[in-house]
């Protein structure tokens, strides 16, 4: 859909279309994860000549920096969980989350830690590791 034609939808029909384009997004943003899951796995990046994952999202994908890193992030973490991919496919969790978790999920906690993120937020995915994972008080002096 052109951006021009967007200007002729009714109001209803704009919200819906934009409904339909972050499902869209959200599902081809979980399938480039899973070719970078992939591709990362079988190393192709190096046979491709690249000394990273990453300078191969951002020359060969054309990804930003930012981009690359959480694709790469969420993309290692789905090796170990793959349920990540449906939770973002479906919207459950986003990529920043996803990022943001992926340190704390092991196959163990990732079923409870995934249930209680589900359409959180970052700032409260935040709030959760916190609670489910203090660290201890640093020294007030040195």
């Amino acid at each position: 859909m052109s951006h021009a034609s967007l200007s002729q939808l009714s109001d209803a029909a704009l919200i819906e279309s934009a409904q339909l384009a972050v499902r869209r997004e959200r599902s081809c943003t979980a399938e480039v994860v899973a070719h970078i899951a992939e591709v990362g796995a079988r190393k192709l990046h190096l046979r491709a000549g690249y000394s990273s994952l990453r300078d191969w999202c951002i020359a060969a994908l054309g990804l930003s920096e930012d981009a690359a890193y959480k694709r790469i992030q969420a993309a290692r973490a789905s090796r170990r969980v793959p349920q990540l991919l449906t939770m973002l496919q479906s919207g459950d969790l986003s990529l920043s989350v996803i990022v943001t978790l992926a340190p704390m999920l092991t196959p163990k906690n990732s079923r409870e830690l995934l249930a209680s993120a589900a359409r959180k937020t970052r700032a409260e995915v935040l709030e959760l590791i916190a609670e489910r994972f203090p660290q201890a008080d640093l020294p007030t002096h040195v």
